[in-house]
């Protein structure tokens, strides 16, 4: 059996996407998969193959299509295109990870990335509404707790099946109750 040439395909689906500097992004998005197969713990339900990194690239693709709807079609820069992957990144894989693993996976995106500062994708009407709900539901808003929200509200919009797993009373519940109402 032959082994996928992700670096390969990452950087085929991006130069499909529209992304200038593909190569150069595709090389780094597979190393930091590489480096958190071989550093972070080991999980059950952590993937570092072709089937995580799909994903990341199908979302970093309709970040860069949207960015130039707003930028009335001016193409990015390489930094505005590596902040799009790490969004994209970020928004797949921290909801995935355990604490201690949240940090080191952060680090190596530094180490990559460098002078790449990011912050997650923004769902400002979303985060109003589960404001609101919370509120109503007599719950006190939590910053990492709807950050948490807005990253399984992401997986459900890329993923058919998805699941909530966590110790028992760490608001798993409460996540899928107030994006449900």
């Amino acid at each position: 059996m032959s082994v996928p040439d992700n670096e390969l395909i990452a950087e085929v689906m991006m130069f499909a996407e529209g992304f200038m500097s593909a190569k150069m992004l595709a090389q780094k998005v597979v190393s930091l998969f590489v480096l958190s197969r071989q550093l972070l713990s080991i999980q059950q339900h952590y993937n570092w193959g072709l089937r995580e990194l799909k994903p990341i690239l199908t979302l970093a693709g309709r970040l860069l299509q949207e960015s130039k709807v707003e930028k009335a079609g001016t193409p990015p820069t390489d930094v505005e295109e590596a902040i799009m992957l790490l969004k994209a990144v970020r928004m797949n894989v921290l909801s995935k990870l355990t604490f201690a693993d949240n940090r080191r996976f952060q680090d190596l995106c530094l180490d990559l990335f460098p002078g790449v500062n990011v912050k997650d994708i923004e769902y400002k009407e979303l985060e109003d509404v589960i404001r609101e709900t919370m509120a109503s539901m007599g719950l006190s808003a939590i910053e990492s707790q709807i950050s948490k929200m807005l990253q399984f509200h992401e997986a459900c919009q890329q993923r058919m099946g998805v699941g909530i797993v966590g110790p028992s009373g760490c608001g798993k519940s409460t996540i899928w109750k107030v994006l449900e109402a």
